[in-house]
């Protein structure tokens, strides 16, 4: 099976497992979600001195109107953010999982912010039928409700992601795939996913909750311990050090991200990786994700290397060095020009074993290049 076929398969059980998580939350949490979201909106009513409602009918809020009338407010399925909590779940574990911890505390702080907006949205219905009545009620409800579970379905997600995913200050790489991680130079083996030297610019200093934590709550050695697991896990760290088998395994990892996830890193294992089979197996799983669209010139790049790469070495040739090739001597002298080779006959070569061919770069190509 191709490395796109299995692809299609991940993709359909991501895509199930998704279907599953909304139709089992929506079949056996709906009830749960509706009873506790209305006497959650009657608690908060009653906090703030609003003693006119009640929620001794499960999943209903009752107003008692001054004037006698009782309106009978049904917490629907549609009303509860159970559609929304469901959606960030399944996102969360189809698209977000890698994450893992992360993920966890995102999914969480976006279950938090949807279930406070709409009980701020049920608070704000069940305030308007006491005051103004059953039409006002419904008029809440169905207009300025709906656009307000539609801002809080994406102010969720929002929430989810910039809590799941890092900070920009420990991105990798940036909008224009140069690397940005910051690293000692003993760490680094050349090219191999280490950001280039670029103009020293003031570093903007910002307060985080971990920070924080690791500065003045935690214990030195433990700090430093969780600092180190935390690098090891990072791109730039975890490929130069890395015995060939295992960097083709990561390169393999990084490529299954996009082509576009990681492109900073891709494009430094095929300018500086002088181990042929790792170089092999890029460019065979760059050709592999031959669906992915190709949205920028670095991804562009990456598919002209590989193409290539792998040309190339179906060719089983390899361009002599420029060392290599005999010097040419034009006599301009002569009647006719004679073209002969510098330093007369050359040698008959003696037998050497075969030179190792080493990877040619497509992706970025200097003025110095002699081809």
């Amino acid at each position: 099976m191709t490395a796109s076929a299995q692809r299609r398969w991940v993709v359909l059980v991501e895509l199930l497992v998704a279907v599953a998580i909304c139709l089992t939350g929506y079949f056996w949490a709906s009830t749960w979600f509706r009873e506790q979201e209305g006497a959650l909106a009657v608690h908060v009513l009653r906090l703030f001195g609003v003693d006119e409602v009640s929620s001794i009918l499960p999943g209903h809020i009752l107003m008692f109107r001054g004037n006698g009338e009782v309106l009978d407010g049904v917490v629907t399925t549609s009303c509860s953010s159970l559609l929304t909590v469901m959606g960030l779940t399944a996102l969360n574990v189809a698209v977000m999982r890698s994450r893992r911890g992360h993920a966890v505390l995102g999914l969480l702080a976006a279950v938090v912010a949807v279930v406070i907006a709409n009980n701020i949205r049920l608070t704000l219905s069940a305030l308007a039928g006491l005051w103004w009545g059953a039409p006002a009620m419904t008029l809440f409800h169905d207009w300025i409700g709906t656009l307000w579970a539609l801002a809080t379905t994406l102010g969720g997600f929002l929430v989810m992601v910039a809590v799941t995913l890092p900070a920009a200050q420990r991105a990798e790489q940036d909008v224009a795939g140069r690397h940005t991680a910051r690293r000692p130079s003993s760490w680094a083996r050349p090219g191999l996913g280490y950001r280039a030297m670029q103009p020293d610019t003031p570093l903007q200093k910002y307060w985080s909750f971990a920070g924080f934590l690791h500065r003045r709550v935690l214990p030195r050695a433990l700090s430093r311990r969780m600092a180190a697991r935390r690098e090891a896990g990072r791109i730039d760290y975890r490929l130069g050090h890395l015995p060939p088998a295992h960097r083709i395994a990561q390169i393999q990892d990084l490529v299954a991200d996009g082509l576009g996830a990681h492109t900073a890193t891709l494009l430094a294992v095929a300018t500086y990786e002088d181990d042929v089979e790792v170089v092999d197996a890029l460019a065979e799983a760059i050709a592999a994700r031959q669906w992915e669209p190709v949205t920028n010139d670095r991804i562009a790049a990456l598919r002209l290397w590989a193409r290539g790469w792998l040309a190339g070495r179906r060719l089983g040739g390899e361009t002599p060095a420029p060392d290599d090739v005999p010097e040419i001597d034009v006599r301009e002298d002569e009647e006719e020009p004679v073209v002969a080779l510098a330093g007369g006959r050359p040698p008959v070569p003696a037998a050497v074993p075969p030179r190792r061919p080493q990877p040619r770069s497509f992706a970025r190509p200097t003025s110095e290049d002699p081809r």
